[in-house]
């Protein structure tokens, strides 16, 4: 920002002087300059804007003395000026067009009080110093507080607050069942209550009901809201979105959201909500880790008691796998059990060697013949099982063998969708198809996006999200991209108007703006009436029209015409003019149509 004296205020200033008049500058100009960078110096030279970019006058409001060398000036746009954009202010006298000072500043809005949404209020002040300036502005009254803006300090006051509370709350906190979301039917109610959100303190007064959701969130939406004269307070709205992140509306006001639930595909809840405040949390999650080290303590083993402490042996014998080996000792034969002879005791058993060759001593050559024959060959690898379904059937594998005739190849298995009744798809693939199926309801919002157009022919309830195009006006708050497309904040009327496809330079409808309306018109309509035709005998041709005209009688009357002073008997015609004999007509030109209503997406 830069501002400067101008060099037509000094030879002014002088005049005024040496006339003994005081130096006034009673006039404040507002403009927009395009192109305007703030940061360069300002010639002293430079001229009041031309006026086309001129956007607002006003008068000095406050004057007052800072010292015997310095004087202020101070404005203050109320929130009944705007609406408007300006970078360049001005301090003038108003009765000679005389600038006095100059300053050149980043581009800012100013916002008018409309239509339900508040406005700003901005003050400005020049510090104007100059040799005797107290004596020659003839002001005396010492400046006070009026002239200091003080906007930038609150706002940076309320921020600190902010992010203090933040660090205390963090992104969110919520306590006890504020803000939950209770589901009941198709219908869910968010439960009131206080909460933190983005730092800011605010409270949802009432219990607040939602409609149908599926597959989306709702967020808890919070707004510090106010001006220089007002009451600043927080505002909490309750907004279902699929997904919202901070942001500053129309009138400059910052927006902290966080989702506080969730819908799946069934309408089912998720809860989002933080509980508490940070050190809440940190208390809970030792809570938590302490109650985990107490179950690990009592659930272990003390190392001193070497398995004495083992609750159920039994059990854990089975885990550990030695269940068989207990059972085999159970019943284990002690070595010196072990006899090294034959004989008849029911206690001892006989070794190996005594047994291998007490049988080897017994058996004939056509008893080995007969045992061999009974064994299967290694070398013939189950080729030599007399009945291999009996065989399967042993060995527990039946099931195995059917399951394997009726499965499907490994080649028959598919990674894409299609209409085979053969091929199957695979798991990853199906997944995959399913988890990208939409519900109804997203299906109809992606078809027709925001703005879009939908024709609806029933007295049925409009569809959610959508408008009729009735030249209504919307909430801008509540429809954040509508406005994008609509920025009058006007839906169009399209009531009792069919539409036509824009010419767009093909020449058959020329001159046409997109969105405009048109007044109905028929085609040139033409006929012909031939005159001084007559018939052999003299008689009028009745048959001397075409297209829209036509005789609707014709007679014989008598009369002194022309030279003649004795009557004359002559013929006449009345011919009639109607479109009707060429096409159809009403109390409107139209063509073939049904009545439908126009309906607009709103979000």
């Amino acid at each position: 920002m830069s501002s400067v004296i101008t060099l037509d205020f000094e030879k002014w200033k002088a005049q005024q002087t040496a006339a003994g008049n005081p130096v006034v500058l009673d006039e404040f100009v507002f403009a927009y300059v395009p192109n305007l960078d703030p940061s360069q110096a300002i010639s002293r030279d430079e001229k009041l804007p031309a006026a086309n970019h001129i956007v607002h006058r006003q008068a000095v409001n406050k004057t007052g003395l800072a010292s015997e060398n310095a004087v202020a000036y101070s404005v203050t746009l109320g929130t009944d000026v705007g609406h408007f954009d300006f970078n360049w202010i001005g301090l003038l006298n108003k009765a000679s067009g005389t600038i006095g000072m100059i300053t050149h500043a980043p581009t800012q809005k100013k916002i008018k009080t409309a239509n339900g949404l508040q406005g700003n209020v901005l003050t400005r002040s020049f510090l104007l110093e100059f040799e005797g300036a107290a004596k020659e502005t003839a002001i005396t009254t010492t400046a006070e507080t009026w002239q200091i803006d003080f906007t930038a300090r609150l706002t940076g006051m309320d921020d600190m607050q902010r992010l203090i509370n933040t660090d205390s709350y963090g992104e969110a906190a919520f306590f006890g069942d504020s803000f939950a979301v209770i589901r009941n039917g198709d219908q869910y109610t968010v439960k009131k209550g206080l909460a933190y959100v983005g730092g800011l303190r605010g409270v949802l007064e009432f219990d607040q009901t939602l409609s149908y959701m599926r597959n989306t969130r709702v967020y808890a939406d919070f707004s510090y809201q106010g001006n220089l004269v007002s009451q600043w307070k927080t505002v909490v709205k309750i907004t279902v979105a699929n997904d919202l992140k901070n942001y500053v509306d129309v009138a400059g006001y910052p927006h902290y959201v966080f989702a506080i639930a969730q819908t799946d595909g069934n309408g089912d809840i998720m809860d989002l909500r933080s509980q508490g405040t940070l050190s809440d949390r940190d208390i809970a999650d030792i809570q938590k880790q302490l109650s985990a080290v107490k179950e690990n303590i009592n659930s272990r083993l003390a190392k001193s008691q070497n398995g004495a402490d083992i609750e159920n042996k039994q059990v854990f014998v089975y885990n550990l796998g030695l269940t068989d080996t207990v059972d085999m000792a159970a019943s284990a034969i002690p070595k010196s059990s072990i006899a090294q002879h034959s004989g008849n005791s029911e206690k001892l058993v006989m070794s190996q060697y005594v047994t291998t060759r007490l049988i080897s001593e017994r058996i004939t050559k056509s008893d080995a013949i007969l045992l061999a024959n009974r064994r299967l060959e290694k070398s013939q690898n189950g080729a030599d099982i007399p009945d291999k379904k009996v065989f399967v059937k042993n060995i527990g594998l039946e099931k195995t063998v059917e399951l394997a005739a009726n499965a499907i190849p490994e080649s028959s298995i598919v990674h894409r969708s299609g209409d085979s009744q053969e091929l199957v798809m695979s798991q990853q693939v199906t997944t995959r198809l399913i988890s990208e199926r939409m519900t109804k309801e997203e299906a109809v919002l992606l078809a027709v996006p925001v703005g879009g157009i939908l024709i609806w022919g029933s007295p049925a309830a409009y569809p959610k999200n959508y408008m009729p195009a009735f030249g209504q006006q919307f909430d801008p708050f509540e429809n954040p991209e509508l406005v994008k497309i609509y920025p009058s904040g006007r839906l169009p009327d399209y009531r009792g108007y069919v539409p036509r496809g824009w010419d767009e330079k093909r020449k058959i409808d020329s001159g046409r703006v997109l969105g405009s309306f048109q007044e109905d018109a028929i085609r040139e309509i033409t006929g012909v009436i031939r005159t001084g035709s007559r018939k052999i005998d003299g008689s009028p041709d009745i048959d001397n029209t075409t297209g829209a005209f036509s005789t609707i009688s014709t007679g014989t009357e008598i009369a002194v015409y022309g030279r003649s002073e004795s009557p004359n008997a002559y013929t006449y015609e009345d011919k009639e003019f109607r479109a009707s004999h060429v096409v159809p007509t009403a109390h409107e030109n139209r063509m073939k149509n049904v009545a439908v209503i126009f309906l607009v997406r709103t979000r």
